[in-house]
């Protein structure tokens, strides 16, 4: 059950844009402000355009100093609080240091949501650094929360402990979406939303495009992106995104290829409204919250069986698993052909999606923290 009259500090070093991890932390920390429960979001760096605190039910507390100085205060900060929530890097190194420096007893809770990919690539000093802590602090951590029995397993197998599994819900405009599932009449259109990172396979979707434009002559292809820094495609990330130059320059012949970029909540919506087939070739999530999206929206899914997304999709009952990029063009030929197989799961589907909605998240929340408490 929700604890009463604690206080809970919530850790996430960025505050800054609408994505999906950060708007979890938000909604897990408005559940946790109940039962007089006294509440304070750590971050060291806030966008308060997005994240009103007038809004919330809870405190939000960033630090404007350089990163090294905000660590230690973040570290003073939570010394007396009786549970810490942490996500993501270097948060998860905040709370030993203040537990090293200012020794007090309170649980704490990681809550994570995406595969260390630094664990299975070749590695700098720093990474290598970066791991061997990890693995020796990981002990000191009382609960790990993960977002999908996928991650669960990659913990198991990194960290060598036990986790348990805490699903994403999805946002109410498509939990409560219900208009007519029609599909468009002109053209047939491929609409797929992601970053561009090496291990989301987006190479795939073009192939699929390319493989099938003269057997499907009104063929369009719709690519978005969430994040707001891949408008600018002369800027340099410390990930390996692909060349968007040399994607778009490629393809920019392309009449019916549409580059989205960012799109918000509202336009992910239309265009999964307008689109025949949600893609989703990704060999790495370990979950992401718009197959889900789709799915509310009466939009068939065909993906990739990588990581997480055969916890949700079951083949052959609320849209497909493939097991090759072959398999993956040949089944989207046959959905955008055959109205037949697209009518047999849309209710599955739309089943399926509603399920991960904000009484069934409260009520996981409430058993793992039972069972913390316990």
């Amino acid at each position: 059950m929700i604890p009463n009259n604690k206080k809970i500090a919530i850790l996430h070093p960025f505050l800054t844009k609408k994505w999906w991890a950060m708007k979890m932390m938000i909604y897990l920390s408005q559940c946790l402000s109940q039962n007089n429960n006294n509440i304070v979001f750590y971050t060291f760096s806030y966008n308060d355009k997005l994240f009103s605190k007038t809004e919330n039910s809870f405190d939000i507390k960033y630090f404007k100093n350089s990163k090294i100085i905000s660590f230690f205060k973040i570290a003073y900060s939570i010394r007396k609080f009786d549970y810490v929530f942490i996500w993501n890097s270097p948060m998860h190194f905040v709370w030993i240091v203040s537990k090293i420096l200012f020794w007090f007893k309170w649980k704490i809770i990681w809550w994570h949501h995406h595969y260390p990919w630094y664990y299975s690539k070749n590695a700098n000093v720093y990474t290598k650094l970066k791991r061997f802590i990890e693995k020796v602090f990981i002990w000191y951590i009382d609960f790990m929360i993960v977002n999908s029995g996928y991650l669960q397993k990659s913990i198991k197998n990194i960290y060598n402990i036990n986790s348990k599994i805490l699903y994403p819900i999805l946002d109410k405009e498509f939990l409560e979406y219900n208009i007519e599932k029609n599909l468009p009449s002109k053209e047939k259109v491929l609409f797929t939303c992601s970053r561009w990172d090496d291990g989301k396979n987006i190479e795939l979707v073009f192939k699929t495009y390319i493989s099938l434009k003269e057997k499907i002559p009104n063929l369009v292809l719709k690519i978005a992106w969430e994040w707001l820094e891949l408008q600018n495609i002369k800027n340099k990330y410390k990930y390996n995104y692909f060349d968007t130059k040399k994607y778009k320059h490629k393809y920019n012949l392309e009449k019916d290829i549409s580059f989205l970029w960012y799109v918000n909540k509202q336009q992910i919506i239309e265009n999964l409204k307008n689109s025949n087939l949600f893609l989703f070739p990704s060999k790495i999530d370990s979950f992401w919250i718009v197959v889900l999206e789709s799915m509310s929206i009466w939009r068939p899914v065909i993906s990739l069986n990588k990581g997480w997304v055969g916890e949700i999709i079951k083949n052959w009952v609320n849209w497909f698993l493939v097991e090759s990029e072959q398999e993956f063009i040949n089944k989207t030929y046959s959905l955008l052909t055959n109205n037949e197989l697209l009518n047999k799961f849309w209710t599955e589907a739309k089943k399926t999606a509603t399920t991960y909605n904000n009484r069934y998240f409260k009520e996981n929340l409430s058993k793992l923290l039972t069972f913390i408490q316990n």
